[in-house]
């Protein structure tokens, strides 16, 4: 309607508080309250209860608008001019005048403001053009005026040329006092969904947002937690766990799946838990934020510095403010406060089809409370029940703590009227913040942590809706602890200065609090440097300058150098390393293998030590890949019953894996893909099979190795399988709590249960699964059992037990003692597998029979009778038929292949064979394996001290450098190097011969090692042993090396601690005293010297590792809270060079964030961390080893830190220190031993009780 100049009459509306609202065009405007205790002379809201002119007096007709009526200037009146004035007004001091405006643009009304008197009327404002749709606020200052109480405030509006859009104005008010600033500068708040206000040069505009299809809705969950759903529906429940908050349950397809996920741990020893951990899975990733890393995130395992851009942009990570920001293409928001709490905002077109713990979004409150199972239930906490499992009780305030965390300086601050969330708690429901912050306050006994956290949950939640709030931090409450090179500011902008565009923290001109960089510095990756020190960007991840990381296959090492420049070089890990991600990085890692073992009737050992005995006779799942790995595989093996009777034992093993199916048989015969074959055999690059002593071998490329022969099965995996295996032999997941996993998921406690859940159901194998329940034993005849089983205990087998502990073989033992009832060829058959499981671990026990029951033949006296060569030392052998007892090494990274003809390489190796040139000969391959990777074979073991000629021919030709051929003799438990070549020596075979002089049985190894170049092929033939001195062959010919007697000239390769090179003194068993450790003084409790079980149940050992009845150090976590630390300090030690920290660890307890750390102390202070594990690790001593590279004298400090729970008592035992690095000592991985196992046996037998295998 042309002309019209219209006053916006408000209506009064209600959200969570009562705002005005200007219905203008449409449109429903909520303008802010007016301000909270002031004086006002006179003021007018228009609202649509009161007059259009309240009490003041209009010249001229009044337009007013409202949602449902709309009036406009009179016809009478063409020249639009409009007067509204004011009562009589006593100004006695100096006063404001506050009202809003509204004038679209400037050919709309003018709105002008005189101040008129008895004499003379005066213009003190006039209107500026603003923004369309905006409403501004003015406030005019108002002088004492003392001589006149006719004074009046007059509007005036005059017509404008075009009246499309009218100028409209409301609020008027005159209050006592100066008029002051209107606004912070920068601040940003919103009166309610629709109205947005903003602080522009110091003047507040509000304007109507219109969100159309783009509205949001946001769940908040609060740290203890307390939850808001999508809807609007408040619930607290309490008690550990991990949940889904938010989920797409939509099947269609037409939305982008995503899925939140938090875990809860508790406080201390509160009834309190905090969100600990976020993982949003979104666009094919995993993101994982850690409450205690503020500065980077995990994503799919691997960690990353922020700022992140990933997939193409179409999901970013920033560290704003206290908060880490996810925000995805599609408008998903996820903001985890610092505090610990958490926002989930989605948008609109997600309604009704999420759900979790933050509802479904369908705007509806009363199907929020809805279980997993799809039910709806009434009571908030049977929803939190169902979440979690055993939901603790919260603490309840006494009268007087209620009142006084209700009052302003603690939780009533955020309700207060006048306090600094003021202008947010009148627009946000502060109630249910204010009731969790009383929750938090009586739960954790007036923790400040606790009180900070809620009021930092509150403001997060204004600061996200727009609306600034007061500084109400200091120095004393609540301090925020800024990084290196920062500082914190209250209202800090929000564009920084960065290295790159991509280091910046959100929009610009926002005032935020946060922690801004010192003059002279500037953010780069979330951390404050100078500009010379400027880190990189690659592939959306940030890293600072120096840091060196790895990428793809580990087949390059890079390096930022800085100002974004990064530069690369190839690599690849070594042969006893795999490349794979630990702990969130990708790098090179020992492959530290773990063994699983089948034996016996059958007995099962877990890669993670568990035990168990299963008489079942089915086919069934021995291990297979349950995860995402490179190489997908699985192992199954068919029992079989034995002789009738209830027991079993293996028949065969299978290997599945794409394009390859190996069958071995007990007879060793081999199969691939229905088809017999002959030994050895390649299929590939990644597959070989050969037979290695008793057992036909198979050796991949892809960290698995298989041995099966004489009703034993080993199968061993390497680091890159943790925690992605199922089968019968567990999850290698460090711990033996989910090993008995059956295929639906679910774990069970019986042994029975579990492995028949793993009968592959094979048609061709008739079968079942076997008692449940194992037959009773006779007393007496058990008591025999525990009795010739206890051998395994005395010093016969006393140099494996360090390695293999033996309770678990005494305990199959006299199962299978009592099965067979008393049988002495399965007591025998028991022992062996004991033996076994030593070999396997390259500890070799060749004369274990002589001392016990199993005794066949006499030992050698001191001076034999010579003998012929093959009587004396069975080791000849031309390798035309087989490889004559020799056996390869398990441990190595590559294996000796029998080998007919030339080498597959060209310009190496030999074209034939020694013997004939047409036979078979040993050499190593160097085309699949790289520089420094060993190959050994070990022969039989001879029975002799009197002198022998070791005679054999070699071939050592290729254009490498640095292959080797090297001769060990193993005696007495020691590796001695007896001979040794290295490079090129052209294309003819060599005699070597080597003199030695044994004194107890012993056995000779070769090694050959790969060199520079694939071109490096060693080959061995016709080797034979000889009694007496090694006689004179001709120079030409022969490469001749002689030994006299004992000692040897030493190159120690010693798999036994015990005969290992010592360095400084940190070595100690803690049987005696701590020895030269020392407590230090900067942590918060002690490391405890302890002997038996600790005191609290379900957590540490039951007894030390050294004997079983000695002393050890662990830590004892009753009276202290979460997160404590206890250090142990070595004494300094003067021998910088590289060294092996071995040390023996138990981690046991079902606490979250236990933990064990190991440092390196140098220059005095400077500590880094060398080793860290955390969380339970089974109920069982680990053995670990650790490369030391100091520069200078250090220390070695181990830090023990208390979990969530008082059941996180860790333990240490038998520590020592050894010169070189941990990879030229030979020892191969071992089970881990259950204190429990022998304790019932040891009530039964006198004998055990006394016995130590130390």
């Amino acid at each position: 309607m042309p002309g019209d100049t219209h006053l916006g009459l408000l209506s009064v509306v209600a959200y969570l508080c009562a705002f005005n609202t200007e219905a203008y065009s449409g449109i429903q405007l909520a303008l802010p309250d007016w301000r909270l205790n002031a004086d006002y002379y006179a003021k007018c809201d228009f609202g649509s209860d009161l007059p259009a002119s309240c009490d003041w007096t209009s010249e001229g007709p009044i337009s007013t608008q409202t949602a449902t009526e709309e009036t406009s200037f009179h016809p009478e009146n063409p020249s639009g001019a409009f007067r509204l004035k004011s009562g009589f007004l006593k100004i006695s001091e100096d006063s404001c005048l506050e009202f809003w405006y509204h004038r679209p643009n400037r050919k709309s009304s003018e709105l002008r403001v005189l101040l008129v008197d008895d004499i003379q009327q005066t213009l003190i404002w006039t209107s500026e053009t603003s923004s369309s749709g905006d409403w501004r606020q003015v406030f005019i200052p108002l002088t004492k005026q003392s001589d006149s109480d006719n004074l009046q405030v007059v509007f005036e509006l005059i017509k404008g040329l075009h009246g499309d859009e009218a100028t409209a104005f409301d609020r008027i008010g005159i209050r006592k006092g100066q008029c002051g600033p209107q606004c912070q500068r920068g601040g940003i708040f919103w009166t309610n969904k629709s109205t947005r206000c903003t602080c522009t040069d110091e003047q507040l505009i509000c304007s109507h947002i219109s969100w159309s299809n783009n509205t949001f809705g946001t769940c908040y969950v609060a740290s203890d937690p307390h939850y808001t759903t999508f809807d609007g529906v408040s619930l607290q429940f309490e008690g550990p766990c991990t949940y889904v908050l938010s989920k797409v349950c939509d099947e269609s397809g037409l939305l982008p799946k995503f899925t939140v996920e938090v875990q809860n741990e508790n406080k201390g020893d509160s009834h309190v838990s905090s969100i600990q951990q976020v993982n949003i899975i979104v666009h094919g990733l995993r993101v994982t934020m850690m409450r205690t890393e503020r500065r980077k995130v995990m994503v799919n395992g691997i960690w990353n510095n922020l700022p992140l851009l990933l997939e193409g942009n179409r999901v970013t990570v920033n560290a704003q403010r206290n908060a880490l920001v996810l925000q995805t293409d599609f408008k998903l928001s996820i903001f985890y406060m610092q505090s610990g709490s958490i926002q989930v905002i989605v948008p609109s077109h997600y309604s009704n089809r999420i759900c979790g713990m933050c509802g479904n979004f369908n705007h509806e409150t009363e199907d929020d409370f809805k279980i997993p199972e799809g039910s709806l239930v009434q009571d908030r906490h049977v929803l939190g029940q169902s979440m979690c499992e055993e939901p603790s009780l919260p603490r309840v305030c006494t009268d007087a703590e209620e009142q006084q965390y209700a009052s302003e300086a603690y939780c009533g601050m955020l309700t207060s009227r006048q306090g600094p969330f003021s202008m947010c708690s009148s627009v946000l429901n502060a109630d249910s913040f204010f009731q969790s912050c009383m929750f938090d306050m009586c739960s954790t006994q007036g923790d400040p942590d606790a009180l900070c956290n809620a009021i930092e949950a509150f403001d997060a939640t204004c600061n996200e809706v727009g609306i600034s709030v007061l500084a109400w931090r200091n120095s004393t409450f609540c301090p925020v602890a800024c990084g290196l090179h920062s500082h914190y500011n209250a209202c800090a902008s929000g564009c920084p200065k960065t290295c790159s565009s991509q280091d910046g923290t959100g929009s610009c001109g926002i005032c935020e609090e946060r922690c801004e960089c010192d003059d002279g510095f500037m953010l780069s990756g979330g951390s404050c440097v100078l500009a010379k020190d400027c880190g990189c960007w690659a592939n959306g991840q940030h890293s600072p300058i120096r840091e060196t990381f790895m990428k793809g296959e580990c087949e390059q090492q890079c390096q930022c150098l800085g100002n974004g420049t990064i530069q690369c070089s190839p690599t690849a890990c070594k042969s006893d390393e795999v490349c794979m991600v630990k702990d969130g990085v990708l790098g090179c890692f020992p492959s530290n293998p773990v063994t699983c073992s089948v034996y016996g009737d059958p007995h099962y050992i877990t890669f993670d030590g568990k035990a168990y005995t299963f008489w079942g006779t089915c086919n069934y799942t021995i291990a297979k890949t349950c995860g995402p790995t490179e190489t997908q595989f699985t192992i199954t093996a068919r029992n079989e019953g034995q002789n009738n009777s209830a027991t079993s034992s293996l028949n065969s093993v299978a290997l599945d894996m794409e394009g390859l199916h190996i069958v071995i048989g007990k007879n060793k015969q081999v199969y691939a893909n229905g088809s017999e074959v002959r030994l050895p055999a390649k299929f590939g690059s990644s597959v070989s099979v050969f037979q290695s002593g008793p057992y036909a071998q198979v050796n991949t490329n892809f960290g698995l190795r298989l041995l099966f022969g004489n009703a034993r099965l080993f199968v061993q995996v390497d680091e890159r399988y943790r925690g992605v295996l199922c089968g019968l032999c567990g999850t290698y997941s460090g711990s033996q709590f989910d090993d008995f996993l059956k295929p639906d998921g679910n774990t069970v406690a019986n042994s029975h249960e579990f492995a028949s859940s793993w009968n592959t159901n094979d048609s061709d194998w008739p079968c079942s699964n076997g008692f449940r329940d194992p037959p009773k034993c006779h007393p007496d005849l058990e008591d025999e059992a525990y009795t010739k089983c206890s051998e395994l205990f005395e010093d016969a087998f006393k140099e494996c037990h360090w390695f293999v502990p033996p309770q678990i073989y005494v305990s199959s033992c006299v199962f299978d003692y009592c099965i067979s009832k008393g049988d002495k060829a399965k007591f025998c058959t028991s022992l062996e597998d004991y033996v076994s499981a030593c070999e396997i671990a390259l500890v070799f026990l060749p004369d274990w029979r002589n001392h016990t029951l199993c005794f066949a033949n006499p030992l050698p006296t001191e001076d034999p009778t010579p003998t012929k060569p093959s009587e004396s030392c069975p080791w000849s052998c031309n390798f035309d038929q087989d490889e004559c007892g020799w056996e390869q090494l398990i441990q190595d990274s590559f294996d000796w292949t029998r080998w007919s003809g030339s080498t597959p390489s060209n310009f190496t190796g030999p074209s034939g064979d020694h013997t004939t040139g047409s036979g078979y000969y040993m050499y190593i391959e160097g085309d699949s394996v790289v520089h420094g990777d060993s190959a050994r074979i070990m022969s039989p073991v001879c029975h002799t001290s009197s002198k022998q000629c070791l005679s054999f021919w070699f071939h050592m030709y290729g254009l490498a450098t640095a292959m080797s051929l090297n001769l060990y003799i193993f005696e007495n438990s020691r590796f001695i190097k007896i001979w040794s070549r290295t490079n090129n020596h052209g294309n003819r075979w060599y005699q070597g011969q080597v003199e030695i002089k044994p004194q107890q049985p012993f056995q000779i190894i070769i090694e050959g090692i790969r060199g520079s170049d694939p071109r490096s092929d060693v080959s061995i033939d016709d080797l034979t042993i000889m009694h007496g001195a090694c006689g004179y062959l001709s120079e030409e010919d022969v490469d001749l090396t002689t030994l006299g007697p004992h000692p040897y000239t030493p190159n120690l390769i010693d798999p036994h601690p015990s005969f290992l090179l010592t360095a400084c003194r940190i070595n100690c068993d803690f049987e005696s005293d701590i020895c030269s450790w020392t407590q230090m003084v900067t942590d918060v409790f002690d490391w405890t010297r302890h002997s038996g079980s600790t005191p609290t149940s379900m957590t540490g050992p039951s007894s030390d590792h050294t004997t079983g009845s000695g002393f050890y150090m662990y830590i004892e976590d009753d009276s202290v809270t979460h997160g404590d630390t206890a250090r142990l300090l070595s004494a300094e030690c003067a021998d910088p060079q590289p060294q092996c920290l071995q040390f023996w660890y138990h981690m046991y307890g079902s606490s979250w964030t236990m933990g064990l750390s190991v440092y390196l102390l140098q220059y005095g202070n400077v500590a880094k961390e060398v080793w860290r594990k955390s969380d339970d690790q089974g109920n069982m001593w680990h053995l670990a080893r650790v490369d030391l590279r100091p520069d200078v004298k250090f220390q070695v400090i181990f830090e023990g830190r208390r979990g969530s729970s008082a059941l996180s008592d860790v333990a240490i035992d038998d520590i020592s220190l050894h010169r070189g690095a941990c990879s030229e000592i030979t020892v191969s991985d071992t089970h881990g031993y259950s204190d429990s196992i022998s304790k019932n046996r040891r009530r039964r037998s006198q004998l055990l009780r006394e016995r130590s295998w130390a």
